[in-house]
């Protein structure tokens, strides 16, 4: 199956809004080829079957992007070994999942530390003749920038999760995610 997953606890805000802006600019960018990556989102601790929070789904709004149709899922362990990527909201949700299994170190990475790793290196970076080979690359070329950047604290590659909070909360959230995302998709 391969893909990209996205992670966060109940899969009803930071995850949800990252895989619909990940649907949506891989769209942009790459028109009908965008439907061979598949890109899914689920939450460790999620109440299967709610649909996304209404404020996440306002902030997504505000992008142009629909949210009809989705549903909080549970992470299934099966489903992130498949991924090519796994994506979280947080080093906790990062680390959570290679302890969970060892053989993803390496293809898991908080979406702001994804961007931290890419940020600038244009699209050449990222092997393959398609965009799902691209895909599949990915974590190798950005493993390959560890030890050559100087990281930022590490708090710096969480989102913190906006429920309970209020409408700021969540434009935080989104505008930390979409910014996060736009530079993943830019080495892509």
């Amino acid at each position: 199956m391969g893909g990209i997953l996205h992670v966060c606890t109940g899969n009803l805000c930071r995850s949800p809004i990252a895989e619909r802006l990940m649907v949506a600019g891989l769209q942009s960018r790459y028109q009908g080829v965008a439907e061979t990556v598949v890109v899914s989102s689920a939450g460790t601790s999620a109440p299967a079957g709610l649909p996304i929070h209404p404020l996440a789904a306002a902030e997504l709004a505000k992008r142009g992007i629909d949210t009809a149709g989705f549903r909080a899922r549970l992470l299934d362990p099966e489903a992130a070994e498949r991924a090519d990527v796994v994506l979280t909201a947080t080093r906790r949700h990062r680390d959570r999942i290679i302890a969970g299994n060892p053989n993803l170190l390496g293809r898991v990475f908080t979406w702001r530390e994804l961007a931290w790793l890419v940020e600038g290196l244009g699209n050449t970076i990222v092997r393959g003749d398609h965009l799902t080979d691209r895909v599949r690359n990915l974590p190798r070329a950005a493993g390959l920038r560890r030890g050559y950047l100087r990281p930022p604290p590490p708090t710096e590659f969480d989102v913190k999760d906006p429920i309970g909070g209020n409408e700021q909360d969540f434009k935080e959230a989104a505008a930390e995610i979409d910014d996060a995302i736009e530079a993943i998709l830019s080495v892509l």
